[in-house]
């Protein structure tokens, strides 16, 4: 087919798609039919069209006469023409169009040239301008981002002269209309306060009123911001020698050139900078920033900061004055003054800029950034309560030794040991801490009540920490003074003895009588070994105290010997033997006992003869009790009475033992001896790909995308991100959580800290994906 005749033939049908429903309406309804309904849509285009046609003649003719207002109140030069403004003060009224306005505090009038001298200032109540009537909460989308009284239409000033007629405290008023009025506070104090126009009690009205302001409208950032900016340099300008009042926050970026003036006084008077005032100085420096644990835990992280910096500086660092000299200047909203009005101050330095006092601080901030860091990351997640055992456990031990929370817990625990070892039920040491016990005792609560003792400058015993062990939810637990401390790291020589302690309680406990010889003997191997520190020692000493007044067992060690050496068992054997031989004689039954603890351990129990006599050999002939029937093996006739200890036997053997026996010998000591009740881990598999080692590989691309774009700096506007998200395909709220789930899956902390502004964790984000 020729290309002339495909175009017909389209046209054809594009013809017939258009006739057709004309033709099906001719057969239904006839030619009378069809020309009823073209008259009516005839007649509905030409209403139409007229309506538009007077709405747009009309908005026209409102902007036609708005800007014939505008033009008339100036000269042929541009300059302001007319009577000059009068300022209403805070006990004056006014009419303006009919509105009463009570409480003054604005311009009234035609001539009241703003900074540049070629308009009137944006506040000025020009009376003689159009006026339409409206709520304050209308028109708001009418106005621009720097409104001017003498610029916005009709209806925008009916709304704002109603807004102050009522009081100005109608709070779903539009913003714009508060920053009118805000303008006019500003010019009141700055330009005319400048020439000494303003006493003392009407910037004392001036203050309040915008005090009241915020309370009111103080949820809008954007006022918020430049409103504590103006209170933070009305004092600065008027009252700087006074302390700083209790409504200025010199924590918050507004603050930043009134908090230069602050600093440069002290520096210059020779004072050393204070903890609060070097915090400060950190904050607003623009070259930096706080990170999360320093936000989140605002508070403590203050404290703790305190303390940190009074230790290693008393009083504060000294800064010696510069020869840079200090200016500040003030930024206002009004877009009829200076955008950045810069006032003289008496000739002082500018150590705000200075590099050495900051790395000095942020050493210190970085020290208490870190220490706060664990206790930040439970807070960020969902469900954890900061009073908890396992949240107190965490904080800085500075924070909270000192409490009186703290001083009532040390009592208790006081009371319970003194300056001995304690033994008390483990549910009632939770009640003395204030703490419900745990369901279940599981690694990490067991974790967290050792620090939380630690804290207290006690310690219990067992650590599981240290001790490899736990004790029982319906059990004892033993706790001693002074305890392991915050850095406390056990020595091999520690775990080794702990264990051997352990071995030895078992065989101790064989015959239910625990003679003092035997214990005595088992506190001698701690005190005589030079090798243990004194802190090591405390702890094995109530260890060992806890270890013989619970009921121990070998449940599950026989597995662990499997793969035991000979070499090995016959360490462990020998040591059972030296342990049951404490008091100087061995008892029958306590031979029936031991041959059955052999066999638990996969040792084999006519082993027990021969290590009797192998030590016999080394220490001399050792003391049995009268024969038992059932022995079936010949024990060396006692030369001694029974009774006779032989406690240094002990001390001996296990010095001859690590002497001889190789490092494997040690090891599994320890090894055997390892908690048996291991928490449950679910462990990913293993996959071929190298991509899924990646944490970044689990988030789909719109978020992987969403979490490189965040990546890029710590501070977001919320907009920004909502935009960042929109283009991506993503709800911005969703998108936060996926990634803060994300981030606590791979580092047990969120990403993102949702407000205004968003704060993103750019360090935990590299350490996530780049493993740093």
């Amino acid at each position: 087919m020729k290309k002339a005749e495909a175009t017909l033939i389209g046209w054809l049908v594009v013809i017939g798609i258009i006739v057709y429903p004309f033709v099906w309406l001719y057969e239904k309804i006839g030619w009378a039919g069809l020309g009823l309904i073209g008259a009516i849509v005839i007649a509905f285009v030409i209403f139409n069209s007229n309506r538009r046609s007077q709405k747009e003649q009309k908005v026209f003719d409102d902007l036609e006469s708005e800007s014939s207002d505008y033009s008339n109140r100036y000269e042929s030069s541009g300059r302001p023409s007319g009577a000059p403004a009068k300022w209403y003060g805070p006990s004056e009224q006014v009419n303006v169009n009919g509105y009463d306005i009570p409480g003054g505090f604005i311009y009234v009038g035609s001539n009241l040239p703003d900074h540049y001298g070629y308009d009137n200032d944006a506040c000025l109540i020009d009376p003689e301008l159009r006026i339409s009537p409206a709520e304050p909460w209308e028109a708001g989308d009418l106005m621009g981002y720097w409104p001017k009284f003498d610029s916005i239409p009709a209806k925008c000033r009916g709304a704002y002269l109603k807004w102050l007629a009522e009081g100005r405290s109608e709070p779903e008023a539009y913003i714009g209309y508060v920053f009118l009025f805000f303008y006019g506070l500003e010019r009141r104090l700055l330009v005319d306060g400048a020439n000494n126009e303003v006493s003392e009690s009407e910037r004392a009205a001036i203050i309040n009123e915008v005090k009241r302001l915020l309370k009111i409208y103080g949820e809008n950032g954007s006022f918020c911001g430049y409103a504590n900016s103006f209170l933070a340099m009305e004092w600065s300008l008027y009252q700087s020698e006074k302390p700083a009042p209790d409504y200025i926050d010199f924590d918050q970026w507004y603050c930043i050139e009134p908090f230069q003036l602050v600093l440069a006084k002290n520096v210059n008077e020779g004072k050393p900078v204070s903890a609060d005032t070097a915090l400060q100085w950190y904050r607003l420096n623009p070259d930096t920033k706080l990170r999360t644990p320093a936000r989140r835990c605002k508070k403590e992280f203050k404290l703790l900061f305190a303390k940190r910096y009074q230790k290693k500086y008393g009083d504060g660092i000294i800064v010696k004055p510069n020869k840079t000299r200090l200016k500040i200047s003030y930024r206002a909203a009004s877009p009829s003054l200076n955008r950045d009005i810069d006032f003289k101050i008496t000739d002082l330095p500018n150590p705000f800029i200075l590099k050495g006092p900051i790395k000095k601080i942020d050493a210190i901030v970085e020290e208490c950034t870190q220490s706060l860091d664990p206790y930040s990351r439970f807070l960020g997640r969902k469900g954890n309560k900061p009073k908890s055992l396992t949240g107190l456990s965490l904080i800085p031990k500075e924070l909270i030794s000192k409490t009186s929370g703290a001083k009532i817990v040390k009592d208790r625990l006081a009371v319970i040991c003194g300056d001995k070892i304690g033994f008390v039920p483990l549910k009632a040491l939770y009640k003395t801490i204030n703490q419900e016990t745990p369901a279940k005792l599981l690694k990490k609560e067991l974790e967290a009540l050792g620090l939380f003792i630690s804290n207290m400058d006690y310690g219990i015993a067992p650590d599981i920490r240290y001790h490899n062990m736990k004790p029982s939810l319906d059990g004892h637990i033993a706790i001693f003074p002074k305890g392991h401390g915050r850095d406390f790291r056990p020595s091999r020589e520690f775990r080794m003895v702990a264990t051997i302690l352990r071995l030895g309680a078992m065989v101790s406990q064989i015959d239910k009588d625990l003679s003092p010889a035997e214990e005595a003997t088992l506190q001698g191997l701690i005190s005589d070994n030079r090798e243990l520190t004194a802190i090591e020692k405390d702890s094995l000493m109530a260890f060992l105290h806890w270890c013989l007044r619970t009921t121990l067992n070998a449940a599950g060690l026989k597995a662990r010997l499997a793969e035991v050496n000979d070499t090995e068992k016959s360490a462990i054997s020998r040591i059972l033997i030296t342990v049951a031989h404490a008091d100087g004689v061995i008892k029958p039954e306590e031979i029936k006992q031991i041959e059955k603890l052999y066999t638990t351990l996969g040792l084999s129990k006519e082993q027990v003869t021969s290590d009797i006599h192998e030590l016999a050999a080394v220490s001399g002939l050792v003391t049995v009790a009268v024969k038992d029937p059932d022995t079936s093996f010949a024990i060396p006739k006692p030369v001694k009475a029974v009774g006779t200890s032989k406690g240094f036997v002990l001390n001996d053997e296990l010095i001859r033992i690590r002497k001889e026996e190789t490092k494997q010998v040690k090891s599994v000591l320890e090894d055997i001896f390892m908690e048996q009740e291991k928490e449950k881990e679910i462990e990913a598999e293993p996959t071929a790909s190298i991509e899924s080692t990646n944490p970044l590989f689990l988030l789909d691309e719109a978020h992987q995308n969403l979490f490189n774009n965040l990546r890029e700096k710590e501070t977001w506007e919320r907009a920004a991100i909502k935009e960042t998200c929109k283009t991506l395909g993503l709800m911005v709220d969703g998108a936060m959580e996926v990634l803060n789930e994300w981030a606590f899956e791979n580092a047990n902390a969120p990403l993102i800290d949702d407000g205004e502004p968003v704060y993103v964790d750019v360090s935990l984000a590299k350490e996530i994906v780049d493993g740093q």
